[in-house]
């Protein structure tokens, strides 16, 4: 056995070197070791059993095949709570393509949803067919519940209910206020100048600034209606006098417009004009059946009013 410190020689069971008193117990235990793992694996080879390296390699095998069969039950697991998701799923849209048979298909789909375990699909299974046998349930009840009570109010009320009865009385009641409005009007006018068909409650009325003879009533004392009945004495054409009106109420700082128009089939022209009070006025201008050139105009605050419409009513008789 050498020295480490000087190198010299000395026996295996020397303990210190004998030249420079160096201790060698060092070397001799890892020399020892060496042998001791020398003699085990001549006794391994000689008995013919397996190296420890070998063993320890094997162990390891055999704890990684225990260790996986876990592993394939969970998975076995997961997939069959994946099935119940995915049939839940298929329920729920299928329970609404077949109307027929939403509710029996989504109460099937939400058992089936609630009973599957971790999956991606299990919410919205359990969504679709919720909504499906809430919608289902609704339908059912309206269709077999709700004629059940209609029944019974019908069985109950006292008077059965036939459409075409209650439309006649109702065409007889608008024949009758038809009637009533009638009676509430009034032609007035003359054969020269023609007819209108005004309220009954209305009066006779006088312009003070006319300068020719015309026929006026009005509601003076409610909303200020006039209604002017006139026959222009020289021989124009509507579109001359309804032009004549334009530039004169135009001139006097109003606004005005004028278009063709019928009245009582006589073809003519209407000026429209605004004053600057916020007075409305109306002007038809037509030759009637007498061949003369008639004037019919209605003024008041509002021009939507059904007074408006009076000068419509025109006719050469009574």
């Amino acid at each position: 056995m050498k020295c480490k410190n000087c190198g010299a020689e000395n026996k295996e069971d020397n303990k210190f070197c004998t030249s420079c008193g160096s201790e060698l117990v060092a070397d001799a235990k890892k020399k020892t070791t060496t042998k001791k793992k020398e003699e085990e694996k001549l006794t391994y080879q000689q008995e013919g059993s397996i190296k420890p390296e070998e063993k320890v390699v094997e162990e390891k095998k055999e704890e990684k095949v225990v260790e996986a069969k876990p592993v394939t039950t969970t998975t076995t697991s997961e997939k069959r709570s994946d099935g119940k998701a995915v049939a839940s799923l298929v329920l729920g849209i299928c329970s609404f393509v077949i109307f027929c048979l939403m509710w029996p298909l989504s109460l099937i789909g939400l058992i089936l949803g609630i009973a599957s375990k971790k999956s991606g699909m299990k919410v919205a299974g359990i969504i679709i067919n919720a909504i499906a046998l809430a919608i289902s349930t609704c339908v059912l009840i309206w269709v077999f519940v709700m004629p059940m009570f209609a029944y019974d109010s019908i069985k109950t009320s006292p008077k059965k209910s036939n459409f075409f009865e209650d439309l006649e009385e109702r065409v007889k009641e608008i024949e009758e206020e038809e009637k009533e409005d009638e009676k509430d009007v009034k032609k007035v006018g003359d054969d020269t100048y023609g007819y209108v068909e005004v309220p009954n409650s209305w009066v006779v009325f006088h312009d003070v600034d006319a300068t020719s003879k015309l026929i006026q009533y009005t509601d003076i004392g409610e909303a200020g209606y006039i209604v002017t009945l006139n026959v222009y004495e020289q021989d124009l054409e509507p579109i001359t006098a309804a032009q004549n009106l334009y530039n004169h109420i135009k001139e006097e700082g109003n606004s005005a417009y004028y278009l063709t128009t019928y009245v009582a089939g006589y073809r003519g022209y209407v000026v429209h004009a605004t004053y600057t009070d916020g007075t409305y006025l109306d002007i038809y201008l037509f030759k009637a059946s007498d061949n003369k050139l008639h004037y019919v105009a209605i003024e008041g605050p509002d021009k939507y009013n059904d007074n408006f419409d009076i000068p419509k009513t025109f006719s050469m008789t009574k």
